[in-house]
């Protein structure tokens, strides 16, 4: 499960999401999984290019890149999306994937081709979505998660740390979702980490933890609760 944090003061987190960047929906982090990786390798960050190429399709389009000749009168085939290129960590790649049948594919990026096979994906770490790869006979497991959630959670954690004082923390809804578990009640003490609530979202389950130390002075949700971003979850004084 994610790990949902959020700030709770006007510093923090949400100084952070003045100056953050609009991210792509489409955008997905990839990293190798705890069992696969030798070292703390960081995610690696894929995404559409903004504006992908649009062509005339060169068997039955028309327009200057080919394509045969309309009649008179003759409404002209529309253009195709030609899109081969994605952004890895900002960066232009050209890179296709081809299906050659029973889960095995042939990664082709520029003049280099790789054998690869895709094992069906399952639940992984923090929300997670986790598959094992065969790359040229090298087994890996790997890591997806939507670049909205995480970098949401990195905010999150700014404001955890720009808000590390004394006196009353509003740990308040960074995304919208409903409230299936809470397992804090008013007058319980808290450790930083500690688990909160946990936050229905995309269909993926996110744990609210507690930012710091402190004592629960009061929980502004309950289970089955619906929640939109800023909505007040807890006060830890």
């Amino acid at each position: 499960m994610a790990d949902l944090t959020s700030d709770a003061s006007e510093s923090g987190a949400a100084t952070a999401s003045r100056g953050a960047a609009v991210t792509d929906p489409r955008a997905v982090r990839v990293r190798l999984a705890a069992v696969s990786r030798t070292a703390d390798e960081p995610a690696v960050r894929i995404a559409p290019v903004p504006e992908p190429l649009r062509m005339a399709n060169p068997t039955i389009g028309t327009g200057p890149l080919g394509g045969a000749a309309i009649a008179p009168g003759a409404t002209p085939e529309p253009a195709v999306l030609a899109q081969r290129q994605m952004l890895v960590d900002g960066e232009p790649c050209d890179v296709s994937i081809r299906s050659l049948g029973g889960g095995r594919h042939l990664l082709v990026e520029g003049a280099d081709a790789t054998r690869v096979v895709l094992e069906p994906d399952g639940p992984g770490e923090g929300g997670s979505r986790a598959r094992e790869v065969l790359v040229d006979g090298f087994r890996f497991v790997i890591e997806t998660e939507a670049e909205r959630i995480a970098s949401l959670r990195e905010r999150a954690s700014q404001g955890r740390a720009a808000s590390a004082h004394s006196g009353p923390l509003q740990v308040k809804a960074i995304i919208p979702g409903k409230v299936v578990a809470v397992s804090v009640k008013v007058g319980d003490s808290v450790t930083a980490g500690q688990h909160l609530l946990v936050v229905e979202a995309m269909k993926m389950q996110n744990e609210l933890r507690a930012p710091r130390d402190g004592t629960i002075e009061r929980v502004g949700v309950a289970v089955g609760v619906n929640i939109e971003i800023g909505d007040l979850l807890v006060v830890i004084n």
